[in-house]
């Protein structure tokens, strides 16, 4: 059975965990903590929240912090806004109903949050929309939507209008991970420059630069990967690239971004060793994800160009030792960090 796209991505996170480049981390945490209060990070592409998520249980975040995260897909914003609130409180942090908020709080910089989050020392307001961040940064037009209403009154983590998404300097930050890498790398930028103050970060995590490797080793190995890697580049039917990472180098600097820091965030996934077996927490329904991902890639070639009792036979091999937890993944990322122009720091 394939897993879902937020099944996927709630797999992902302990991989995507141990996977960051903590140097690059480090800096951008270091580099929020310097900018005047209340922090305003936009996130592209947010998934079901675990980017947030892990900022708020790594007390990473500033004391008062704006967080707008912008998914395109409505059912992983919904699946965000079920899990954000419990997580929040196990992280300390006490739901507050936006109804008892102020209302000059809850509309600061046309953004009205109906709920926010607050420990004893700090406070997110936090607003998830369903849109496409590119359209919405540059004001091209595209379906926005704040997404369906939850029911339960703790999960209405919502609400964003024209003045916050379509303004130009309306964020310090720009998180976009594990995003550019399928999208038009061009109009990213500039999205993210449009969105961003002058002196504001893009922290871009995770970038795929260009390489996908699994153990034991199969004969078919390479030529898999160069296909896979060739689909990225040239066959499917949407933006990004196989070396998205390595290209951020040279791309960041040509559109007016000062490159900070850089560094690797492979992906590593493999069987626990000892008794216990298996893979860490949900890990294999990310592999099993990622497998089928390649499997569809290759089921776009024609007999031509690949055999397709070749695919069969490493899709199933690789299955067959993903089941019997003998399956190791590796994936070549890069964490990256830059800075547009002259940052507004604390007064």
């Amino acid at each position: 059975m394939t897993p879902s796209m937020q099944s996927y991505l709630e797999a992902k996170r302990t991989v995507d965990d141990r996977a960051l480049n903590r140097r690059v981390f480090e800096q951008f945490t270091a580099e929020l903590a310097e900018i005047d209060e209340p922090v305003r990070v936009t996130e592209f592409g947010c998934g079901v929240g675990t980017m947030v998520s892990r900022l708020v249980e790594w007390e990473c975040l500033p004391t008062r912090t704006r967080y707008h995260a912008i998914d395109r897909d409505p059912e992983s914003v919904v699946a965000a806004r079920k899990r954000l609130p419990d997580r929040l409180e196990a992280a300390g942090y006490r739901i507050v109903d936006g109804s008892d908020v102020p209302e000059a709080e809850r509309r600061e910089d046309g953004l009205e949050t109906t709920v926010d989050a607050r420990s004893r020392d700090r406070r997110i307001d936090l607003s998830l929309e369903v849109a496409d961040a590119l359209s919405t940064a540059t004001g091209d037009d595209g379906d926005r939507s704040t997404g369906p209403e939850p029911d339960d009154a703790r999960s209405r983590v919502s609400g964003s209008d024209d003045a916050r998404s379509r303004g130009t300097g309306t964020a310090d930050a720009v998180i976009a991970a594990a995003f550019l890498d399928v999208v038009d790398l061009d109009r990213a930028l500039d999205a993210a420059s449009t969105r961003l103050e002058p002196g504001g970060l893009l922290y871009a995590p995770i970038t795929f630069d260009g390489a996908t490797g699994f153990a034991p080793p199969h004969p078919l190995d390479e030529r898999i990967e160069r296909l896979y890697h060739r689909h990225m580049d040239d066959v499917r039917d949407r933006d990004g690239g196989s070396t998205t990472g390595r290209q951020l180098l040279s791309a960041l600097p040509a559109n007016g971004f000062e490159l900070l820091a850089t560094g690797g965030s492979d992906w590593i996934v493999r069987p626990r060793s000892g008794e216990s077996g298996g893979y860490p927490a949900t890990e294999q329904v990310f592999l099993e994800a990622i497998l089928e991902t390649i499997d569809d890639a290759l089921a776009a070639y024609p007999a031509t160009v690949l055999d397709p009792s070749d695919r069969t036979t490493w899709v199933s091999t690789r299955r067959r030792q993903l089941e019997a937890a003998e399956l190791s993944f590796v994936s070549h990322h890069l964490d990256v960090l830059a800075r547009l122009e002259k940052r507004r720091t604390k007064k």
